[in-house]
């Protein structure tokens, strides 16, 4: 697999096993679109490659993963019901890619 960087996220595979790294820990890892499109990406690439075994998600700094960043959801409180309902079904395919 090709190396590919990402702004929020950071992997490595060692040993048929992934490790990605949440960096966002200035908002306690939460979650906002970029890291859904982030992780959605990835774990497409991850999808190619056959000799993987495991996936470790893990967090910078004191916090696995606040849940969603909150200035992500005062965004998406403004948006139309079409923008809100591609951005739920973006997340509800990363957590069944998960």
């Amino acid at each position: 697999m090709t190396k590919v960087s990402y702004s929020t996220l950071k992997y490595e595979i060692r040993e048929s096993i992934v490790y990605i790294t949440f960096c966002r820990p200035e908002v306690h890892n939460a979650f906002n679109d970029t890291v859904i499109y982030e992780m959605t990406d990835l774990f497409n690439k991850l999808n190619e490659e056959k000799d993987l075994r495991a996936v470790v998600l893990t967090g910078e700094g004191k916090s696995f993963c606040a849940g969603a960043d909150l200035n992500w959801m005062k965004r998406v409180i403004t948006q139309s019901f079409e923008e809100n309902l591609k951005e739920s079904n973006a997340l509800a395919d990363l957590f069944a890619m998960i």
